[in-house]
């Protein structure tokens, strides 16, 4: 990679992280009292948290309050535009800075949010390198869509309708694997080993820390088998504001 690239990665990883917190360093942001889950305890609450990721399910009912809060980290944000009583039934997936917010003194609005919140915004993400032939997006499945990327992650939207199987394929990074609901089905693996998975009738979030070798899931259901897959792209050890003042 060429030093312009270098500057210009640098650059662009510097506009992904929340206003106030770029100058704390590499992997050096940390939460205050200002924090949502300290300062809005009542709409915050943490599904799942690692060393990588902080993953919060965030509610505010029709005329609530919520008080102001801080997200201390950029975030996927999955927020739900389906009626309350048919919960994640649709989504719209976007990047969320961070940063200040005002909450609502009260709200609009029945308000359901998933923030898969990606803890080492403040480092220069690594070269590209480049993934193998079986990756899940280079397949080119038509069913495995990218529905978000950035330098920091990939969101894949991985679909299965009903009676059908995936191609054989490969995860390369770490990921935050979110399932809303899902039919019965199995996972396939190249050695025959077969993994039977029941219904999932409420929203389950898991951590992949490792890559995945080549498998295929089977929909054994009568309803579409979705999911979400928020990979988390490597970094290195040079904080962004270095990088960014090269």
């Amino acid at each position: 990679m060429t030093v312009k690239s270098w500057f210009l990665l640098g650059i662009a990883a510097f506009t992904l992280m929340p206003a106030g917190l770029r100058a704390a360093g590499c992997g050096q942001i940390k939460v205050d009292a200002t924090d949502a889950v300290a300062a809005a305890p009542q709409n915050h609450k943490v599904i799942l948290e690692n060393d990588m990721v902080r993953v919060l399910e965030a509610t505010v009912p029709l005329h609530s309050k919520e008080l102001p809060h801080t997200h201390p980290w950029p975030s996927v944000f999955f927020e739900q535009t389906s009626p309350k009583e048919q919960p994640w039934q649709t989504v719209n997936i976007r990047w969320s800075q961070g940063g200040p917010s005002k909450g609502f003194p009260d709200a609009d609005r029945d308000r359901h949010n998933l923030l898969i919140e990606v803890k080492n915004v403040d480092c220069q993400p690594a070269a590209s390198a480049p993934l193998p032939d079986t990756d899940a997006v280079k397949i080119h499945d038509p069913n495995i869509t990218v529905a978000l990327e950035n330098s920091y992650v990939r969101v894949l939207s991985v679909r299965v309708p009903p009676g059908e199987k995936e191609p054989w394929h490969t995860h390369t990074w770490p990921a935050v694997v979110v399932y809303f609901r899902l039919p019965p089905s199995r996972r396939l693996l190249q050695d025959g080993t077969t993994v039977p998975r029941a219904e999932l009738k409420e929203m389950q979030i898991s951590f992949d820390a490792n890559s995945q070798p080549m498998h295929s899931v089977e929909n054994l259901g009568t309803v579409l088998y979705q999911a979400y897959r928020v990979e988390l792209k490597p970094t290195t050890k040079t904080p962004v504001t270095q990088a960014a003042a090269r």
